[in-house]
């Protein structure tokens, strides 16, 4: 499945992701799990975050991350993405004026057979 641009592109896939309250961020895949590329975030995500989609694409999840957040957390968002499991978490998060925010976040691989091809993140403010 080599074909994420007409998968993110298609209408049912638009209308889900368009129609969500949280913020979705979909990432492509990396050989070691880490540094994914975004390659699609909505709306929620810029009114969430401040970063339109054009300022993200290409980019990894790490430019959401500062000095507050916590490196456990994010040590076990990669454990869990090695090992193809769903991450559910919290920690702090930047905005790109800089102002922290509490996230909770769950990521999720998504399957092709045995091979993971993308991971798709729903993430919202807390507290």
């Amino acid at each position: 499945m080599n074909h994420s641009k007409e998968l993110l592109q298609s209408p049912l896939f638009q209308s889900v992701a368009g129609l969500a309250f949280e913020s979705v961020m979909v990432t492509d895949v990396t050989d070691n799990h880490k540094n994914s590329v975004i390659i699609y975030v909505n709306q929620a995500f810029t009114d969430l975050t401040g970063y339109a989609a054009d300022e993200v694409l290409g980019k990894t999840p790490g430019l959401l991350q500062g000095p507050k957040t916590d490196k456990a957390e994010t040590d076990r968002l990669s454990d869990d993405l090695k090992n193809n499991r769903t991450f559910h978490g919290s920690t702090v998060n930047y905005r790109k004026d800089g102002t922290p925010f509490n996230i909770e976040w769950k990521v999720s691989p998504v399957m092709d057979g045995a091979k993971v091809t993308h991971y798709v993140a729903v993430q919202r403010a807390v507290g």
